[in-house]
């Protein structure tokens, strides 16, 4: 009986091991092969891109962006000064799509106040005594169009409000809430009266999340929010070591970069309820700051809102103007972000749909 279970117990651990090895070596053999496919899937997005960014020589602006860090809240802020970016664009003829014309280069440059917020022109001598706050992400900043072709500069132009852009590209509704933890506004807006919009797309989502990309992308400099008293608490980083060291871990694999492997696939009640309750408390700071509910959530076109977070907003008292459904946009040069004339259009809906009696809270358009 003895001789029949170490018999036994060799051949579970032979199979054992036999099966280990197998494992490693086939992952290996993925691993290899998913390293192969991702180069040639590099190597064909680099030329079928439709543009390249490079460093414009000029002596009178920045190439590369300077960086404000709060590491108390793991945001990041511009610091002062004009930044440019240049786009090498590949043009075709409209005619014949195959036919490839010469490329032309495109510069965008950015101006940032001294207190960190991009500058909007503005025509003073229409000036209605209002402010309007914007908070956001690149949306919001206006990425890759000029600093008279973004959304705060077209509501402003329509209304007569003066614009004051607090977006930042890669914000979330976390950052935003770091961000008026961190400034009075109030203090840094000569107007009494006036509005605050905030502009919502789909991926902000992921961002509050946050999702596996998101931290390993920012490696772990990113709000931590304490889902108790809904405020930011320090980074992610911080907070959650041993995560961030498992999702570092987890993107040298090939096979999970090849395959775009991102964590939550889906979301929960819990996490669009914690999404709202980030937003709502934000809404607070503003009303606590400036004194009245003008605080508005502007689902950009494009972006639908799916239905279960839109009830929670609804729930929260919270004011949603709804312009997933408004058009299409096209992209500006990166290919990623709105073209200037999306902006304006969404700007001349809002100027044209917000009512000079503000609503009451809770409203939605």
């Amino acid at each position: 009986m003895n001789r029949f279970i170490m018999l036994y117990s060799k051949v579970w651990i032979k199979g054992s091991v036999l099966s280990l090895v197998s494992f490693i070596v086939s992952w290996l053999i993925l691993e290899g092969v998913s390293g192969m496919l991702l180069r040639l899937k590099e190597n064909a997005s680099k030329s079928s891109a439709q543009f390249t960014a490079k460093e414009n020589k000029s002596s009178e602006t920045k190439n590369t962006l300077v960086l404000i860090k709060n590491d108390a809240l793991g945001i990041l802020r511009l610091a002062p000064g004009p930044y440019n970016v240049s786009y090498v664009v590949k043009q075709t003829d409209s005619l014949d799509n195959a036919h490839t014309l010469p490329e032309k280069t495109v510069s965008i440059t950015y101006h940032i106040d001294s207190l960190s917020r991009r500058i909007t022109p503005f025509d003073s001598s229409r000036a209605v005594g209002k402010y309007a706050l914007f908070l956001g992400c690149s949306f919001t900043y206006g990425e890759s169009v000029a600093d008279s072709s973004t959304l705060p500069y077209f509501f402003g132009k329509d209304t007569g409000y003066r614009p004051y852009n607090y977006g930042v590209s890669g914000y979330s509704p976390s950052h935003m809430l770091a961000l008026q933890q961190s400034v009075n506004m109030r203090n840094e807006v000569a107007e009494k009266n006036g509005i605050a919009i905030y502009t919502y797309i789909e991926d902000h989502l992921a961002r509050v999340a946050p999702s596996t990309k998101w931290i390993y992308n920012s490696k772990g400099y990113w709000p931590n929010v304490n889902p108790n008293t809904v405020t930011v608490e320090g980074t992610y980083a911080e907070k959650h070591p041993i995560l961030l060291e498992l999702i570092q871990g987890m993107y040298k694999s090939n096979i999970v970069n090849l395959f775009n492997v991102n964590f939550p696939r889906r979301y929960s009640t819990e996490q669009y309820e914690r999404f709202v309750a980030i937003v709502k408390k934000s809404e607070e700071l503003y009303r606590k700051q400036f004194g009245n509910d003008n605080f508005y959530v502007v689902i950009f076109p494009a972006y639908p809102m799916p239905a279960e977070l839109r009830q929670l907003f609804e729930q929260a008292h919270l004011n949603v103007i709804d312009y997933s459904a408004l058009f299409s946009w096209k992209a500006t040069y990166d290919g990623m972000h709105p073209d200037g004339d999306a902006y304006r259009r969404v700007a001349e809906k809002l100027a044209h749909d917000l009512p000079l009696a503000f609503p009451q809270s809770g409203s939605t358009m």
